[in-house]
């Protein structure tokens, strides 16, 4: 009998989980031995290698996604080999075009004229792009163990690396940047190596595939433009604090954006999980949308506790990042809607993904990236970092809500939206009263009340879904 959807979820996350304790230590290590300023010029880097990656994937790991299930699986490796020639070719391109104009960028993204990190952002966006295709083709297998044994060791070796680094150089934003690519690249080769058949040539076949290479193009093309209107929404907080702002608040609000960015780990292990189970399910009884409800109410419920213990501890969290960030303290509390609100929407999104209209994702994106560029406008000049990530949890709010309502036109589910959005209410209001007062004992109470809150508007949910589970594990003991 077929692992039931709980265990599938634990294949996939136990490694995201372990990470995350990783990947916390190896933030308090680095915010110790960097100052908020290289952890700016860092982030720099970082937003460089995810506006390359739009352009040269070019949209096609989503087609790849798409058509996996709709292939032979004899016919997958040919599909892989059809995804991947845009972004290889986009790769040289944008290159040289990197390395033509290197001083120019370098004293953008860094103040300073660094040819080596320029040479460094070149092979990091080409060890991403195939990091990317690599992951997924484990990622639509299912096999769930190898993806977190890739997370697991995707946090030990930049920790590792990060220390031997900066021993060897000293205290430079460059250790963040060389230990980060290094283990991307070793990922890579691991992971392309592992599964040798998807990637070897000679086992390749494209005679015979359902989907050509035009097709992967014409479903691709329309969520380039989806793609980077959505980085620039989720990036502009750091182009604002660039632009009106200094590398002192740039690395403050980096730093507590890195601390929730741990919190990605749990979205991460879910999209991975839990977008192969949607085409699938879908493909098999398009009618049935219980899966998706009951679903949609255990990640909300998860989100909200974890959303709201981040809040609730936000100031023991920032004494393991040192003293030189403790202004950081301020900025996590609205940071917490980033991943809370995308995690839950990528359950109530399904509509217009599984009726195939890409073109939506791009209205969605056009309207939050406004309202994000506009909030970052109007409050960034006044209260920094601040500002920024006020206006960053906001239009997560509104990218949710678009990506809610528009799929429900296509495909009704029952998401439970009253509870998400007086617990979005209560959260946000949670969030206003901390950042003014500074009471650890009354932040700590009020937590504690807003998550009694939250299990009792999900209680009733929560026990039906646990009697499901204990069904199906009398039938897995049945049949053994």
């Amino acid at each position: 009998m077929k692992e039931n959807l709980f265990k599938k979820f634990l294949s996939f996350s136990y490694g995201s989980w372990i990470g995350l304790i990783i990947g916390f230590v190896n933030t308090m290590i680095s915010t110790r031995i960097l100052s908020p300023e290289d952890f700016g010029k860092a982030s720099m880097f970082t937003l460089a290698v995810n506006v390359s990656m739009i352009f040269i994937i070019f949209g096609t790991d989503q087609s790849f996604v798409r058509f996996f299930y709709e292939e032979k699986e004899e016919k997958r490796g040919g599909l892989l080999y059809n995804s991947l020639k845009i972004p290889m070719l986009l790769a040289v391109i944008l290159s040289l075009i990197i390395l033509i104009f290197h001083e120019r960028l370098s004293i953008f993204l860094f103040e300073e004229n660094n040819p080596k990190i320029i040479f460094i952002l070149v092979l990091g966006i080409v060890t991403q792009a195939l990091y990317r295709f690599a992951v997924l083709v484990i990622r639509m297998q299912k096999k769930g163990h190898l993806y977190s044994l890739l997370e697991i060791l995707n946090r030990t070796i930049q920790l590792i690396l990060l220390v031997l680094i900066y021993f060897i150089i000293g205290s430079s934003y460059e250790i963040i940047i060389y230990s980060t690519v290094l283990t991307i690249f070793v990922l890579s080769l691991f992971a392309i190596m592992h599964e040798k058949n998807y990637w070897n040539y000679r086992n390749i076949s494209i005679k015979g595939l359902k989907h050509s290479k035009l097709e992967i193009l014409n479903y691709a093309y329309p969520l380039v433009l989806t793609t980077l209107i959505t980085w620039l929404f989720d990036s502009f907080d750091k182009i604002a604090l660039r632009q009106w702002s200094n590398f002192q608040e740039l690395g403050l609000y980096a730093a507590a954006f890195r601390i929730v960015a741990l919190l990605n780990v749990v979205q991460a292990a879910f999209t991975t999980f839990w977008t192969p189970v949607v085409y699938e399910h879908y493909e098999k009884n398009p009618k049935d949308t219980s899966l998706y409800e009951r679903v949609s109410k255990v990640v909300a419920f998860a989100m909200f506790m974890i959303a709201i213990f981040s809040i609730m501890f936000k100031d023991i969290i920032i004494m393991f990042l040192g003293s030189k960030f403790e202004n950081a303290t301020n900025i996590m509390p609205f940071l917490v809607f980033m991943p809370l609100m995308y995690t839950i929407s990528e359950t109530t999104v399904i509509g217009i993904n599984l009726y195939k209209k890409p073109g939506w994702h791009i209205l969605i994106a056009i309207v939050s990236c406004g309202v994000n560029i506009l909030g970052n406008w109007l409050l960034v000049p006044k209260y920094g970092a601040i500002g920024a990530a006020l206006s960053t949890g906001f239009s997560y709010i509104v990218f949710f809500s678009m990506r809610t309502f528009i799929s429900l036109k296509y495909y009704y589910v029952n998401y439970g939206l009253f509870k998400i959005y007086i617990l979005v209410l209560l959260v946000f209001i949670y969030g206003f009263y901390v950042i003014n007062y500074h009471s650890m004992l009354w932040n700590m109470l009020l937590g504690f009340v807003l998550m009694l809150v939250t299990v009792g508007l999900y209680f009733k949910d929560l026990k039906f879904m646990y009697k499901i589970y204990l069904q199906q594990n009398r039938k897995e003991v049945s049949f053994k």
